[in-house]
């Protein structure tokens, strides 16, 4: 009953994060918490301290708490590791994408443009979670998938910050698709770092130009 408990309040706080209904840099009260959700102290402050290991909150001893925010050199990082990973398992394993699959990705995205920006974003992290998880490795898949939590509330942020890309994304996302279905290494190698560059520059400018930059 108490885990049951504890992964309720993590679910509910995790998808207030995510979606940045706590934004990044916001400071939390453990009181305001327990009146708000009503979980009980002790599953509640075990949740935090799970999403302070996902690196979604941080918490400093007898003085309070705020959602992680966003600096530069996190934004640069997150995307650095991504262009580390994914160009490379692109290319290898480049016969192996199921091209239904990859089609079916391919009408997701043109749909998106009825659907919400939230989903919209589910959809590209399932799509890059796809394209890693082609390799089976599941310490690989593990470490994406932290990575891709924080590109999922980034891209939500920016979303909130500026909606202009969503464009921009469909395009480069039917690039992608396009070259794994043609199985040509140098395009999708290229198209993979166009649309993570373009993410990565878009991202700082909007960071910047939000005076958030510092953290």
């Amino acid at each position: 009953m108490a885990e049951a408990l504890t992964n309720q309040a993590y679910e509910y706080l995790y998808d207030k994060i995510v979606s940045c209904q706590y934004r990044p840099g916001q400071e939390l009260n453990e009181k305001q918490l327990l009146e708000q959700t009503k979980f009980g102290r002790t599953p509640l402050r075990e949740a935090l301290l799970m999403l302070q290991s996902d690196k979604l909150l941080e918490i400093y001893p007898r003085k309070g708490m705020r959602i992680a925010p966003f600096t530069e050199k996190s934004i640069d990082d997150l995307y650095q590791t991504r262009k580390l990973i994914e160009p490379t398992v692109c290319r290898k394993y480049i016969t192996l994408y199921s091209k239904s699959r990859l089609l079916e990705f391919q009408k997701l995205f043109e749909q998106t443009e009825n659907t919400s920006e939230v989903e919209e974003f589910r959809i590209d992290t399932s799509f890059h979670s796809y394209l890693v998880g082609i390799t089976d490795n599941q310490i690989l898949m593990d470490m994406y998938h932290s990575v891709m939590i924080h590109q999922l509330r980034l891209a939500v942020y920016a979303a909130m910050l500026d909606a202009s890309s969503r464009t921009d994304n469909l395009r480069q996302h039917k690039a992608i698709i396009d070259a794994l279905l043609r199985e040509n290494e140098e395009d999708v190698q290229d198209a993979v770092v166009l649309h993570i560059n373009h993410s990565l520059i878009k991202s700082l400018k909007l960071l910047r130009s939000s005076g958030n930059g510092n953290g």
